[in-house]
């Protein structure tokens, strides 16, 4: 009998016949849990085998173990793929296997900014801020206090964790489709990103608009942040580059700078001088519209020093002066310092360290 690649042999129906034992609470779900053969951690109410009955595909969330209906069958019963192919079609059914879905063309949206605020401060509740991750922070010139208060938490490392974490939010009635960082993986809701801790992006009534990753690992000098995404992943949702607000926001002078935690770090080294912190030297969507808000009357300009040696930042921040000063009103003024300290908030903290 000639393989057919089209075939589809149902993963659970061979997992039956493998004398695996699957968790009936699964069993009408995508994903269908069962006891993993492999590990050797398959005792009573043990199931840690993932069973995708779209993709009949298996793997063990705890030894790693992955394959699919025939190369199950065959490393179970010790036999080749062709081999444990032609006795599974012998007496499974097989049914022609499903075209592809339509790639979608429309990205999806985030969810309402209420929706992302409540959501996000419920996860950052339940995760706590690795040693590590509050000695940077401390090293940085934030107190204790602050690092508190400001809510920056580290990434859950385990994928059990971000499993768990995904599940307990969706038990408190908050909708994962449609927040940025949260995909599906083998039927299950999970957080996507990579290792490091987690700055909150706010609006200017301090709601938590999305977050942002200061990575563990970099692997390059100018790529030490990430949003929390999950654009383009099963049931992912795409994040943007929100403008932050951190200080006094009754104050109508407000500094300018990029990233959120140079401006968190500025605010508070600057007794809560007003910051709005851009994502990126070319991430002005939403700015204007913010200083309109906010009432401020007299923008600073307090981006890195590196725009003097880099041609194309130097660009960037030029279109961006241009946009700030079409605002009616606006007085609009640059804040310079010693070039040895590239970001503003490098130089204020070299300040609060010799007084």
């Amino acid at each position: 009998m000639a393989v057919r690649q089209y075939d589809k042999i149902p993963i659970v129906e061979t997992a039956r016949r493998c004398g695996l034992v699957l968790d009936s609470r699964t069993l009408r779900r995508t994903e269908v849990e069962a006891s993993c053969p492999f590990c050797g951690d398959h005792g009573s109410g043990k199931h840690h085998l993932s069973l995708n009955t779209d993709t009949d595909q298996y793997r063990c969330n705890l030894c790693g173990a992955h394959g699919n209906s025939v190369s199950l069958y065959a490393r179970l019963k010790g036999m080749s793929n062709k081999e444990a192919y032609l006795e599974l079609v012998e007496e499974a059914k097989v049914y022609p296997m499903p075209q592809a879905p339509a790639p979608q063309t429309q990205e999806r949206q985030p969810v309402p900014l209420e929706q992302r605020h409540a959501a996000y401060s419920d996860m950052l509740e339940h995760l706590t801020l690795l040693d590590r991750h509050g000695e940077n922070l401390l090293e940085r010139g934030l107190s204790e206090e602050r690092i508190r208060a400001n809510g920056y938490k580290s990434m859950p490392e385990t994928e059990q964790g971000r499993r768990l974490l995904a599940e307990l939010l969706r038990s408190h009635g908050h909708e994962l489709r449609g927040l940025p960082g949260f995909r599906t993986y083998y039927g299950e809701w999970t957080l996507s990103g990579p290792n490091g801790f987690l700055i909150p992006v706010r609006n200017k009534d301090g709601l938590i608009q999305g977050l942002k990753i200061r990575l563990d690992e970099v692997d390059a000098p100018n790529r030490k942040y990430r949003w929390l995404s999950s654009r383009g992943l099963p049931n992912g949702t795409r994040s943007y580059s929100w403008v932050h607000v951190t200080g006094d926001r009754s104050r109508k002078c407000a500094f300018l700078t990029e990233g959120p935690l140079k401006g968190d770090v500025a605010s508070f080294l600057a007794r809560d001088e007003l910051f709005l912190c851009i994502g990126g030297v070319n991430a002005l969507h939403g700015l204007t519209d913010t200083i309109r808000a906010l009432g401020v009357r007299e923008v600073v300009e307090a981006m890195d020093m590196d725009q003097m040696i880099n041609p194309n930042v130097r660009k960037a921040v030029l279109a961006m002066r241009k946009e700030v000063q079409k605002i009616p009103g606006i007085r609009y003024s640059k804040y310079t310092w010693n070039p040895a300290y590239k970001g503003v908030d490098d130089y204020l903290l070299s300040r609060a360290a010799t007084m």
